[in-house]
């Protein structure tokens, strides 16, 4: 490796090093301990590091855009087995045989805390496999209620998952 390379990330990494860790830090929180912050500050400059020949102008926001990337990809992988998945609510063919029983006691808890109102809707939606016309006719409401509702629902179970 060309030792001007090596002096040049390492001055880097001084140089933004506190940068990088504050953006991550308040990405993640209290999410993950100390050291999985670390280990993504140190993966934004391997990063760099790995695609510096196509950094053209702006240093400072090509790494505030890779932190931000490589924090919400660490809490994706930590957070996976739990975490809301929004492809098991909007793909109805999802088996949820498969998701495994922790997970089904985690969920069960959260649809306890919708409305009954709430909890019906999903329960003929996502369960039942009722369309939202169908819906609809039962409970004696707009279509567009229903479409209203349900994204309200999958956005209250986003915000207990996360």
């Amino acid at each position: 490796m060309d030792s001007n390379i090596n002096c040049s990330i390492n001055f880097i990494i001084d140089e933004y090093s506190h940068y990088v860790f504050k953006i991550v830090d308040n990405i993640i929180g209290t999410s993950l301990p100390y050291q999985d912050k670390e280990e993504v500050v140190a993966d934004v400059f391997y990063l760099l590091w790995k695609n510096q020949s196509h950094i053209n102008k702006n240093l400072k926001s090509y790494l505030s855009i890779i932190a931000k990337n490589c924090a919400y990809s660490k809490l994706r992988k930590v957070k996976g087995n739990l975490a809301y998945q929004d492809y098991l609510l909007n793909n109805k063919n999802y088996v949820f045989e498969q998701i495994n029983s922790e997970s089904i006691l985690v969920i069960k808890q959260k649809l306890a805390k919708l409305s009954f109102e709430e909890q019906q809707i999903f329960q003929l939606y996502y369960v039942n496999g009722y369309k939202i016309k169908e819906i609809a006719a039962q409970l004696n409401m707009k279509s567009s209620l229903v479409k209203v509702r349900l994204h309200r629902i999958r956005k209250k179970l986003k915000e207990e998952f996360i």
